[in-house]
């Protein structure tokens, strides 16, 4: 098995040309250049704000979303407090499908207003 080989002493992260990365593997690869970064950005006197941070998470998380399947979702709690949440495409159908029944009764009762008559629901 192929891995990423970090130099540590060099911060220079060798890749295989000939081999693709599991998600895993990348989502490693991050952590180890955040790491990398964080450790020569010790005396950086940029700051962000909980909004900025909030807004890279995300869209962090829409880069993942747009190549990974399922979804990930960054869930506010409370006030500051937030949880990334999966979504398998399963829970994604079986949402969608209640929405669908929910939007063909607001149909029906609107048209029972209207007419008088019921349609049948399928």
């Amino acid at each position: 098995m192929n891995y990423i080989i970090v130099e540590q002493e060099k911060n220079q992260i060798k890749l295989d040309e000939n081999k693709t990365y599991t998600f895993a593997e990348v989502i490693e690869l991050a952590q180890t250049t955040l790491e990398a970064v964080k450790i020569n950005s010790n005396y950086c006197p940029l700051t962000f704000s909980p909004s900025d941070v909030y807004w890279l998470l995300r869209s962090m998380i829409n880069y993942i979303n747009r190549n990974a399947p399922g979804e990930f979702v960054l869930r506010r709690m409370k006030k500051g407090t937030y949880r990334v949440q999966y979504r398998t495409e399963e829970l994604q159908r079986q949402k969608a499908t209640r929405k669908l029944k929910e939007d063909l009764k607001k149909t029906a009762d609107y048209l029972e207003d209207l007419t008088g008559r019921r349609p049948p629901l399928k």
